[in-house]
């Protein structure tokens, strides 16, 4: 017999009689919750929502207590699909398993995108942007969850949430990641369709060229002088290193060797090992830490720093009272990635040839896309080495006068 529900389920109760594709379909929500035995299989619902979202459950018992199994999401998934999937859950609690426990499934999102990783993003030079976005906006939104169950809407209500707390662009980003992922899916008979079909990047995305110009970078070193440690030493940094955002806020002291900096390939965006020679400024930055192992800019010592967007905000309010003060004019809106590029540019102006510029950033556009990048083997060390030391002068010149 179905495993009967215990009173505290408010649900309309239904006669049982064999589940079928028409008349699922057909079936209208109410203003209760619904859960409909199928007659076809003991143990397997039908469960329709007030707001019409039709799921598949199986109901059982393990270790004598009442258990629910969501297996998937209807019309993506079929009820032929589904007396499968609950016959493979049963089947598993016939051995003692418990089928709600098992994590290895890889219809299941996040076993999914573990092989997505390791079978496909591993041999691309995303690794390292792709699992951030994963960690930070994907697996918080569908653990747990079939592939079969995620639908457009699904997708479109994570963009807008990622819009609405202030990351346009990281929208745009995260719909790329997870359009490549059901499209792997989708070729693998994991799932049946790619739920981001049709759906448009939420952000215009231009490229920007806003770089700090001399009297901005002064009043820049000022405010990060006022900001608490680590934030203002990471930002000095990022404008002395020249280096990503997120390449710099988890950086390590084990990262460190003698006098260069090793970012290690799984956290490089384009999964390269990079070499960051350390000049005199950025070796005094680190000794100004007070620490010599773990993370470099961290709070609690066991985490890297976080909340960048909030730190940036308040140096940009530092920066706009040392201005005011100054009576200099405002400064036009920057954002932290800004000071990779102001870098770039004040080594050019240095004298700094452009491929010995996309060295040290650790570029592969540019003059090195393509075949160039792959004949040319060279490592460019000793040029690297030059054009941050000259770098940090002009810097040390520009705000110390000296």
């Amino acid at each position: 017999m179905p495993y009967v529900l215990p009173q505290c389920y408010p649900r309309i109760l239904w006669l049982t009689k064999v589940l079928t594709q028409i008349g699922i379909d057909r079936l209208k929500p109410s203003n209760q919750r619904q859960e409909i035995p199928d007659a076809g299989l003991s143990g397997l619902y039908l469960v329709v929502q007030p707001t019409g979202i039709k799921s598949f459950a199986v109901r059982y018992r393990h270790d004598g207590r009442p258990r629910k199994l969501t297996i998937g999401r209807f019309p993506q998934l079929s009820i032929q699909e589904a007396r499968i999937r609950a016959r493979e859950a049963l089947e598993r609690l016939s051995y003692g398993d418990d089928p709600g426990r098992q994590k290895d499934n890889p219809e299941r999102f996040e076993a999914a995108f573990s092989i997505f990783m390791q079978r496909h993003v591993s041999q691309t030079k995303g690794t390292y942007e792709t699992n951030r976005i994963y960690k930070h906006d994907l697996l918080p939104k569908f653990k747990g969850t079939y592939l079969s169950q995620v639908a457009r809407r699904d997708v479109i209500s994570l963009l807008d949430d990622i819009v609405d707390r202030g990351s346009p662009i990281m929208a745009n980003r995260v719909l790329a990641v997870l359009r490549k992922f059901f499209s792997w899916a989708v070729a693998r008979d994991l799932t049946k369709s790619n739920p981001c079909e049709g759906v448009t990047p939420p952000s215009k995305q231009t490229s920007r060229d806003r770089i700090l110009n001399d009297v901005e970078i002064r009043v820049f070193w000022q405010a990060c002088n006022e900001l608490e440690y680590p934030y203002g030493t990471y930002f000095k940094f990022l404008l002395l290193s020249a280096q990503r955002r997120t390449e710099v806020s988890e950086m390590t002291f084990e990262e460190l060797d003698g006098e260069e900096w090793v970012i290690p390939p799984q956290r490089a965006k384009n999964g390269q090992r990079h070499r960051v020679p350390i000049t005199a400024e950025m070796r005094g930055l680190l000794k100004s830490t007070g620490r010599n192992s773990g993370y470099i800019f961290t709070v609690s010592g066991n985490n890297p720093i976080n909340n960048l967007g909030r730190a940036a905000a308040r140096l940009r309010k530092k920066i706009s009272a040392i201005a005011e003060v100054s009576g200099l004019s405002l400064m036009e809106e920057w954002k932290p990635h800004d000071l990779r590029r102001t870098a770039a540019s004040g080594m050019a102006k240095c004298g700094v040839f452009q491929e010995v510029i996309e060295r040290v950033q650790n570029r592969i556009s540019g003059k090195f896309a393509g075949v160039a990048g792959i004949y040319n083997r060279y490592d460019y060390e000793k040029e690297k080495r030059d054009a941050l030391t000259q770098w940090s002068a002009a810097l040390r010149e520009l705000i110390y006068g000296k």
